[in-house]
């Protein structure tokens, strides 16, 4: 089985080198980039398996970096471990917001790092193994092999995490889920700070389902349901 690639995205070569060492020495092939630029010359040659950002990057920044990458669609299911020196809830939010698939906070243990790695690459093989390739809750098709979703046979436009938390509640369909299944399942890991950043999310995923959005229904005090019929 060929070694997963990891691209190490951070303007100190030190931290680089070390985490590339750390990586390399656990079976996985790392290269690195100092810059947002370098960072997306280095995807176009040969597209990483999973990418680790720091936020704090010269150029365009991780945030926006992780935006370009999530809505391109030839790099749209590269998972993004975000990095940063910062451990404020905003600035988590903002990251998954964005597209990231988990966060963590530097300084970080190397066994943290590893484990975090490990956890999202067994939700991409998940993913990947689930037999359902097509789901259809009232007027929408979701295809989960594309990463698509139609209403009404239109378009609809959806971040990484707006695309998993709709195709959660959909493979649950008519069941209650608690926001904190609901973190669980679509971030992997119990999120340290305000279950709000469910709420952002399914209020957004409603708007931009139009009139698809009544099918997921709010459960005051519990969480959510996505059912079949509005």
């Amino acid at each position: 089985m060929a070694k997963k690639r990891i691209l190490i995205v951070d303007d100190e070569p030190q931290i680089c080198q070390l985490v590339k060492d750390l990586l390399e020495e656990s079976g996985f092939t790392a290269t690195t980039a100092h810059s947002t630029d370098e960072a997306f010359q280095k995807i176009k040659i040969t597209p990483p398996d999973l990418i680790l950002l720091d936020v704090r990057l010269p150029t365009i920044g991780g945030l926006e970096f992780c935006r370009h990458i999530k809505q391109d669609g030839r790099t749209s299911k590269i998972p993004i471990i975000m990095l940063t020196v910062q451990d404020t809830e905003t600035d988590k939010v903002i990251g998954l917001e964005v597209g990231a698939d988990d966060y963590l906070t530097k300084p970080f243990g190397n066994r943290e790092l590893l484990a975090r790695i490990k956890a999202v690459f067994r939700r991409v093989e998940m993913n990947k193994s689930e037999g359902e390739s097509t789901m259809k809750v009232g007027p929408l098709e979701i295809d989960l092999e594309m990463h698509e979703v139609k209403n009404k046979n239109k378009d609809v436009l959806l971040t990484p995490k707006e695309f998993e938390l709709l195709v959660t509640l959909a493979k649950n369909r008519n069941k209650a889920l608690r926001r904190e299944a609901l973190m669980s399942a679509v971030w992997g890991y119990d999120y340290p700070g305000t279950l709000g950043t469910i709420d952002v999310h399914i209020r957004h995923l409603r708007k931009k389902l139009g009139d698809a959005g009544a099918y997921i229904k709010t459960l005051i005090g519990v969480g959510y349901r996505m059912d079949d019929k509005i």
